[in-house]
């Protein structure tokens, strides 16, 4: 019974420090990070994980993926489990715009005290608006602001990102 009781302690330990990180080591899905105590990211999850987010305390859903990346409705899904679904559509490029990437940190201020999930295929998507906020609105060095992104999930967008804060210099100092 004392090691029961060590042992639940422990988990309501572990999951009050970072609700995030224990949530993260439970699941199987893609490229599923904390970020920090209460933002994770991935990778698209299949049906299935949503329904284990809920159980495991993801109070909120923000999805980066385009309308019709998937053959079923994420939000109708994320709705029905009680979770509170957002959605910021980057399809393309064009997307990853410094207004997409202010909008993805108002609703990470919004829920910061709320475990939250962001995702789109691969993290790509959020780790480019991740950059490019922090290179724009934080004026961070592009290195430093493209590092930031890549531990967000940046891969193949780093060149995206570059170029328009690179741009976005050359159209302040005109």
């Amino acid at each position: 019974m004392k090691s029961f009781i060590l042992l639940a302690c422990a988990t309501l330990l572990s999951f009050s420090v970072s609700a995030a990180q224990t949530t993260a080591t439970q699941l199987d899905i893609l490229n599923l990070k904390a970020q920090s105590e209460h933002v994770l990211t991935s990778g698209q999850p299949n049906q299935t994980d949503f329904a284990k987010l809920k159980q495991l305390g993801v109070e909120n859903i923000i999805n980066l993926r385009g309308d019709n990346e998937t053959n079923w409705s994420e939000q109708e899904l994320v709705t029905e489990l009680g979770m509170n679904y957002y959605h910021i559509p980057v399809q393309s490029k064009a997307d990853i715009t410094i207004e997409n990437a202010t909008k993805l940190q108002a609703l990470l201020n919004e829920h910061q005290q709320q475990t939250t999930l962001l995702h789109c295929a691969s993290s790509n998507r959020v780790g480019a608006l991740v950059a490019l906020y922090n290179a724009i609105t934080l004026k961070k060095p592009i290195d430093e602001a493209v590092e930031i992104g890549k531990q967000w999930g940046l891969k193949s967008l780093e060149g995206v990102v570059r170029t328009k804060v690179k741009r976005r210099s050359w159209s302040a100092i005109s």
